[in-house]
């Protein structure tokens, strides 16, 4: 009978430590039956690896990509440059939007109802790109609420204008009843409706 062999224990299995990987980096988690541990969550089990490195995530970790499933750190969960807006960048775009919009109220007080039911949206559309051209090609949520309130504010003061230099009242008498009900009769409401819906949807 031979001498008995003496095998050196496993550092990496005993110690549960990490076994390095074919380039000697850590291989993250490993314990003694080689189950995966979620790198962020020690505790969990998991058959997930970030396909770009390789790191073992849990389900609450991993992000779907359209390659694959990766970790937070190599999905780069970023907003994209064109939806970080800044403070300068809704000031153009009201000082942009709102004199063109002011514009359109008049050239849609001309058209009428019906005429606006065709090329009210395209309206929207047009004061839409053109603060997004000014603005370098900026979307969100905020600016197209901020765009969508200069276009009401653009159609308010296209009506307000006349009447206020026809009359050459102050504005506080056109508080009154007559006054505003012209002001509301001026005011293309489909084209407003029609306008809001095409910008908020170009630039959300």
């Amino acid at each position: 009978m031979g001498e008995p062999q003496f095998v050196a224990p496993n550092r990496g299995a005993q110690g549960g430590g990490q076994r390095p990987d074919a380039n000697g980096a850590p291989d993250f988690a490993h314990d003694q039956v080689g189950a995966l541990h979620c790198a962020n969550h020690p505790t969990v089990e998991t058959l997930l690896r970030c396909n770009k490195c390789g790191k073992p995530i849990c389900q609450r970790c991993g992000v779907r990509t359209p390659v694959g499933i990766r970790c937070r750190e190599c999905a780069q969960l970023r907003r994209p440059p064109n939806y970080v807006v800044g403070p300068g960048h809704y000031v153009l775009a009201a000082l942009v939007a709102l004199p063109v919009s002011i514009l359109a109220g008049f050239i849609m007080q001309q058209v009428g109802i019906f005429f606006a039911l065709f090329i009210g949206a395209a309206a929207g559309g047009l004061i839409a790109e053109i603060v997004c051209r000014a603005t370098g090609g900026k979307h969100g949520n905020a600016l197209a609420a901020l765009v969508s309130a200069c276009i009401v504010v653009g159609a308010v003061a296209a009506g307000l204008l006349p009447l206020l230099l026809a009359h050459g009242a102050p504005l506080a008498a056109f508080m009154s009843g007559g006054y505003l009900l012209q002001l509301v009769l001026r005011l293309n409401i489909i084209y407003v409706i029609l306008a809001v819906g095409a910008a908020f949807a170009r630039l959300r």
